[in-house]
């Protein structure tokens, strides 16, 4: 598209319905994003497009293309552009993204209420001979549709995936006299360990989430915040510091 457009869900379709022949499928990351779940990082702009066997768009810029087998009831129609269906968007996402990456939609859609857990374990029964189906298919159980943003997938998977125990997402916490106090993204609850990302542009959420914490402090709970950078950048570090924080002795 071009730089002065805006980046909208309507001009992509649009831009789509020009480029796409009639057997090319929008799907993965873009079909996501067609259903609400903005997974993609800030630099990552293509256009995912499935094709049958046989049947493929020639390579060109800003076009990720696949073949894959797909029937007719994958194949839902928005604004006049084929798109794959929610379940068999985070089927293709769980067998081909690779990382954190393919929980990051599957925990999108489930929490949006497009597809759910068991819908998708469904699905998988029904295929056979498929790239990465079982590697795929072991990921069902570590979906989590409560999980309220990408990042938040991605350092929970960072967690997991550096040996530590699945945290619990959303847990909120209360004073003693009842009053809520906050709710945490990640938390180890019997450890009091809340593991956050500190996703805020604005002075003003800063400011709420600064206060927020300090609540939670105040209550006994040790609070670790990460960013972006520490999440991707250095994944080691940030999974050394909340197995240090859960081997803390916890004050009576």
């Amino acid at each position: 598209m071009h730089a002065t457009l805006p980046d909208t869900r309507e001009m992509r379709l649009a831009a789509a319905r020009l480029l796409l022949p009639p057997q090319g499928v929008l799907c993965m990351l873009t079909a996501a994003w067609i259903y609400g779940a903005d997974v993609r990082r800030e630099s990552d702009l293509d256009i995912h497009v499935g094709f049958p066997e046989g049947k493929r768009l020639r390579r060109r810029p800003g076009v990720v293309v696949s073949q894959e087998t797909l029937n007719s009831a994958d194949i839902t129609v928005i604004d006049g552009v084929a798109v794959t269906t929610p379940v068999r968007t985070v089927f293709d996402c769980l067998r081909l993204l690779r990382g954190a990456e393919r929980l990051v939609v599957a925990d999108a859609l489930t929490h949006l209420r497009r597809t759910a857990v068991e819908d998708i374990r469904s699905y998988f029964a029904t295929q056979r001979r498929m790239r990465n189906l079982r590697i795929a298919e072991r990921l069902i159980e570590d979906i989590e549709p409560d999980s309220e943003s990408p990042m938040e997938t991605r350092l929970r998977v960072c967690l997991v995936d550096g040996g530590l125990p699945r945290p619990k997402p959303q847990h909120e916490v209360y004073g003693a006299d009842g009053r809520f106090v906050g709710r945490l993204d990640l938390a180890y609850v019997d450890a009091r360990v809340a593991v956050e990302y500190d996703g805020a542009w604005h002075w003003q959420q800063r400011r709420r989430d600064d206060r927020r914490r300090a609540a939670l402090r105040a209550l006994g709970w040790n609070v670790i915040v990460f960013s972006a950078d520490e999440i991707y950048g250095d994944p080691q570090a940030v999974i050394a510091e909340v197995a240090a924080a859960l081997r803390m002795p916890q004050a009576s």
